[in-house]
């Protein structure tokens, strides 16, 4: 009893002191009375993907001329305009910006009406201040790493803030990467091990602080046994990029070594620390590194050794063996097919079942071990001939045809509750079309060009070509198929254009090309599958049911997949094997 009541005092503790600390002013640092500095003592750290990327861009291609525009300041500008909400944030404000100042304002002139200017450049300086450098290569760029190793794969959920319930009722401070135990995890940056060993929360954790002592990285829930890179003990000093262990399913629990956890995973998280007070105690500052990560997993570590100075390497057995694998075994992946998705009872039929029902199937998926992949993963792990991509265990593809509007409706923020992706291919005559009307049936409409670049954004989607105008029944022709009595000319030029019209109009609106060609109905025509590849099309969809052995090196087994579409009334696992 007494240690439930002591559970709840801090928690009410810790809810009282954030309240007091987001609704008093925002505190930049300052001078007080008796001459010491006060330190920032809260940071929302809500910057968008977007906007860190296009800041990011900015302050590459302007570093070696005239004048430099730090990403931080640029940053930091945008959040005064915006109030600190980047929700609302469009490229044109950011070039708006380099304008002013290629035209000879300075920052100091463009900010002498923001009071909190100097709070934002030194909050957004202490979360990505030193993410941004010269590399070995002689380019200045990203010196920040993905914190999973390059060529392993992994699924994210946008889960920061979430209520967690074990021990205590408290908040989620972190960022779950969703990959199979033993993925190897990399240093995000230079920095010294300040924590290594059991916790009952994270299980087998480390904990690493900065070179500037401001970031204080946590990676929890690694490997049963042996979790660690060899030689790493508290006190050891890291490289950006360095091998530090291994990700598994740990934690939860006193005992060392019990998994308690249900899914393998990557608790990423970063806390700031202005002042050493700060760190252990209850007015702790960790912000949201979900649009951190997407711009890191552009620059993926691949120095797989417990010390970057070492040119022995430190492997995962499962890694080892893959690469020593002459002739590594097909591994099966199952596609699921879906149409529609609705929450009306009226609407349900074969290529329609509720949202509810797919609710259910990510649950089931993520219960019995699945994780999901998209296209481009599948390819990537076929064509490498590196031995270091590969695939997680259980992998599935969720996909999803015909491209409406109610698969962003209501699997959007499914996709983000589990964790988990999927491939939508869209039909390009449908979406030009409700790009272009007014009123829309938001039942069964197609998405419209914005909203398919909205669902591209958000990372859960991959988007595929459906054909342009092909997927109908008409004179003979029955999807994109060759009809007969049509030379092969012909059909290969009605085929060329179609696509190459879709291919073009994604890639201007959505900022993406498809490298997969879903067949409407099925209805493929084998003899043009040198034509797909010439167009850059490495794998195309069927309707044929069944499971795919995917074998590495071998790209013919990419065309005419196999898939097992999800019908109401049945059981996803009949769809699985």
């Amino acid at each position: 009893m007494a240690k439930k009541f002591l559970s709840v005092f801090l928690l009410g503790l810790l809810i009282f002191v954030t309240v007091c600390e987001k609704s008093a002013p925002i505190p930049v640092a300052k001078a007080t009375e008796d001459g010491e500095e006060d330190y920032i003592k809260w940071v929302d750290f809500n910057v968008t993907y977007e906007a860190l990327e296009d800041a990011m861009n900015l302050d590459i291609e302007t570093y070696q001329q005239d004048l430099h525009l730090p990403w931080t300041e640029s940053l930091a500008y945008l959040a005064c305009r915006n109030g600190g909400d980047f929700s609302g944030y469009k490229k044109s404000q950011l070039d708006s910006f380099a304008e002013k100042r290629t035209a000879g304002s300075s920052i100091e002139d463009l900010t002498k009406d923001f009071k909190v200017y100097d709070y934002y450049f030194k909050a957004y300086s202490a979360v990505i201040g030193n993410f941004l450098g010269m590399r070995e290569d002689g380019t200045y760029g990203l010196t920040a790493y993905s914190p999973v190793a390059a060529g392993y794969w992994y699924t994210e959920s946008d889960d920061f803030g979430n209520g967690r319930s074990y021990g205590f009722a408290r908040k989620h401070l972190g960022h779950d990467m969703f990959c199979s135990p033993g993925t190897p995890i990399m240093a995000v940056e230079d920095g010294t091990v300040e924590a290594l060993g059991w916790n009952q929360y994270g299980g087998w954790r480390i904990g690493i602080r900065s070179g500037d002592g401001q970031r204080y990285y946590y990676y929890a829930h690694l490997r049963k046994d042996s979790p660690y890179a060899e030689e790493l003990k508290i006190g050891s000093k890291v490289n950006a990029g360095q091998l530090i262990g291994y990700s598994g399913q740990t934690g939860y629990s006193i005992k060392e070594n019990v998994n308690n956890i249900d899914v393998p995973h990557l608790h990423f998280g970063m806390q700031l620390i202005f002042d050493e007070s700060q760190k252990e105690c209850l007015a702790e500052i960790w912000i949201d590194t979900y649009p951190l990560i997407r711009l890191l997993s552009k620059n993926c570590s691949d120095q797989l050794s417990a010390d970057s100075s070492q040119t022995a390497s430190v492997r995962t057995p499962s890694f080892v063996d893959s690469l020593a694998a002459a002739d590594p075994a097909p591994v099966k992946v199952p596609i699921l097919m879906y149409h529609g998705l609705t929450d009306k009872q009226s609407m349900i039929n074969d290529y329609y079942i509720s949202a509810a029902d797919f609710e259910t199937d990510l649950e089931y998926l993520k219960s019995h071990g699945y994780t999901t992949v998209t296209m481009t993963d599948l390819i990537n792990y076929v064509y490498d001939e590196t031995g270091k991509v590969t695939l997680p265990q259980n992998p599935v593809i969720l996909t999803f045809d015909d491209g409406f509007l109610n698969n962003h409706t209501f699997a959007t923020p499914l996709l983000k509750k589990y964790g988990m992706k999927a491939v939508i291919s869209v039909i390009g005559s449908a979406s030009e079309e409700m790009s272009q009307t007014k009123y829309k049936n938001e039942a069964s409409c197609a998405v419209t060009w914005s909203q398919l670049q909205e669902m591209a954004n958000t990372g859960l989607w991959e988007v595929q070509n459906h054909t342009y105008d092909l997927h109908n029944i008409k004179d003979g022709r029955k999807g994109a198929g060759r009809k007969t009595g049509e030379s092969e000319d012909s059909y290969e030029k009605l085929l060329k254009d179609d696509l190459q019209q879709l291919q073009t109009q994604i890639r201007e609106t959505v900022g993406v090309t498809p490298n997969t060609f879903t067949w409407p109905f099925g209805a493929y025509t084998q003899e043009s599958r040198p034509l797909l590849k010439e167009m850059g099309f490495r794998a195309t969809l069927s309707c044929a049911s069944g499971i795919n052995e995917i074998k590495k090196g071998d790209t013919e087994c990419l065309y005419l997949l196999k898939r097992n579409i999800r019908k109401p009334g049945t059981d996803i696992s009949s769809c699985l094997s």
